[in-house]
């Protein structure tokens, strides 16, 4: 006896086969003729129970698709249920919830209403991951090129080449003339003994008031104008021993001067430091001899390349993060200090299974990916690993080929909480274990009071609960989820549920609907 048969027989109450076989074959074009019926075959040889358009069916009005329609719901106030199409709490239109999209196969989403939703999905993927990270630096002189410009002996800077910081200085340039008595008083000795003859003074004094002039700083040059018989300099110059940019004058014209005191501070900038400032969470990933890419918002989108040569040893205890250098040559000096780097630090790439970021959902307590699986949606909780750009390193929860979704998820994460997947799945029960459950959820009616949407908490004026032998009275519940107190009102009558509470407990509350969307 076929599906079609049986259904047949139990409506009529016939006898015979042959009268069930005549009749179901009737039925059967008449049926297809009116467009309508109880017992329907589709396509796949399953029976399709749902009434005809706007007819109820055990209480609830049907759509006329063929599908049972258990109760009509708004997707964004999922515990909302109605008998009958129309507007929810939020003015929002009902959705049919259908028997047939219950099953093991997860939430069922007809393609239409993927396409309206703007529904995308991806696969996941086996790719190598670099870890990258995104710094702000900026550009310094290199402390290793910074020279002192100083006097060996007391003195008087009597002229100053140098007026400014920022000045450019040459090689070999005389940047200062320093008037030393003491220096000018051994340059008379040291002429006055080159007149005596050698057989009449000590052996060796000769050479050492010449020594005495080059330990005080004398220009070998104005030795050698003393040894040719030439006079005593009242002055001596200090020159430039490298190029650089003045980044200091430590003495003006008139000021006295003492040894190891310097006159001016020259920077080499033929070649910089980009220092970044790399958060504490992760100096971990940072190693000396790491690639970086630096861009500096003065010159657009150019790039240059350099390597991480020096992480300092001190950590900035209010900021909480670690200085890092890179060297760079600066040609014709086009890296001014104190601008702004942007810095991208690259790592050793590993291989793993990635989604893109936007499919992750992030709940506060666990990572949950939307997965497409036997025509049906699935929440899985996976477990992640380093994020990339746009891309997520999963590394417990998905296989290879795995269709999720990234965009869109929103109605399908309200189904899930509706059918009571996600909560299966933060509980790690069964269906069966779940669906028990619910049955052990006591209910009862009443009337809201007042809302306390900040605190999660409501009053209700409830009737008798006869479960647990309560009178009826009023009393203020704690809710599990605040989401469930959206849309409710003073004096609203709803339904609502909670488990049985221990001894002295305040029981919490699990459902919450207005009366008449049961």
């Amino acid at each position: 006896m076929t599906i079609k048969e049986r259904l047949l027989v139990v409506r009529t109450g016939l006898g015979t086969s042959r009268n069930r076989k005549i009749l179901a074959g009737s039925v059967a074009l008449a049926l297809a003729g009116a467009g309508v019926g109880y017992a329907v075959l589709s396509g796949d040889g399953s029976a399709r129970t749902g009434g005809a358009k706007d007819e109820p069916v055990n209480g609830v009005v049907q759509d006329g698709s063929g599908k049972t329609v258990l109760y009509w719901f708004d997707p964004m106030l999922p515990m909302e249920r109605y008998n009958a199409p129309g507007k929810s709490s939020m003015n929002m239109d009902l959705q049919p919830k259908y028997a047939e999209e219950g099953g093991g196969a997860g939430i069922q989403i007809s393609p239409q209403v993927q396409q309206n939703l703007g529904v995308r999905t991806a696969r996941v993927s086996f790719d190598n991951l670099a870890a990258a990270i995104a710094v702000v630096g900026r550009v310094e002189t290199d402390e290793r090129r910074i020279i002192e410009v100083q006097t060996l002996t007391p003195g008087f800077v009597e002229q100053l080449s140098v007026r400014a910081v920022g000045e450019q200085v040459g090689r070999g340039t005389r940047v200062a003339s320093v008037y030393s008595p003491e220096l000018l008083g051994a340059q008379h000795e040291y002429a006055a003994l080159l007149k005596i003859r050698r057989s009449t003074i000590t052996p060796g004094l000769r050479s050492a008031a010449r020594q005495r002039l080059q330990l005080l700083g004398l220009p070998e040059a104005a030795i050698r104008n003393l040894d040719r018989g030439g006079r005593a300099q009242r002055t001596y110059g200090v020159f430039a021993p490298r190029s650089g940019i003045v980044t200091a004058i430590g003495a003006r014209p008139g000021a006295r001067v003492e040894p190891g005191q310097s006159i001016i501070t020259l920077a080499d900038l033929s070649q910089v430091w980009v220092v970044a400032e790399v958060p504490e969470v992760s100096l971990g990933q940072i190693r000396v001899g790491q690639p970086a890419e630096i861009s500096f918002p003065a010159y657009g989108g150019e790039t240059v390349q350099g390597r991480i040569d020096y992480i300092f040893p001190t950590l900035d205890p209010e900021a909480r993060t670690a200085r890092v250098r890179v060297t760079l040559p600066n040609p014709g000096g086009r890296l001014k200090i104190g601008m702004f780097a942007n810095l991208t630090i690259g790592g050793a790439a590993t291989g793993g299974l990635v989604v893109p970021s936007e499919a992750v959902i992030s709940t506060g307590r666990r990572n949950v990916v939307i997965v497409q699986r036997n025509g049906g949606f699935i929440p899985v909780e996976v477990e992640l690993g380093r994020t990339v750009g746009d891309r997520t390193e999963i590394r417990r929860g998905l296989n290879l080929n795995d269709i999720v979704v990234v965009s869109g998820q929103f109605l399908i994460d309200s189904e899930a909480s509706l059918a009571g997947i996600v909560e299966r799945l933060s509980r790690g029960q069964s269906p069966a274990a779940q669906q028990q459950r619910q049955d052990e959820l006591i209910q009862g009616r009443g009337v809201v009071k007042t809302v306390d949407a900040a605190g999660g908490r409501i009053t209700l004026a409830h009737e008798p609960l006869a479960a647990i032998n309560w009178p009826a009275m009023t009393m203020t519940f704690p809710v599990k989820d605040r989401s469930l107190l959206r849309g409710r009102k003073a004096g609203e009558r709803v339904m609502f549920a909670f488990q049985r509470p221990q001894q002295g407990q305040t029981p919490v509350i699990e459902r919450i609907a207005p009366e008449a969307a049961q």
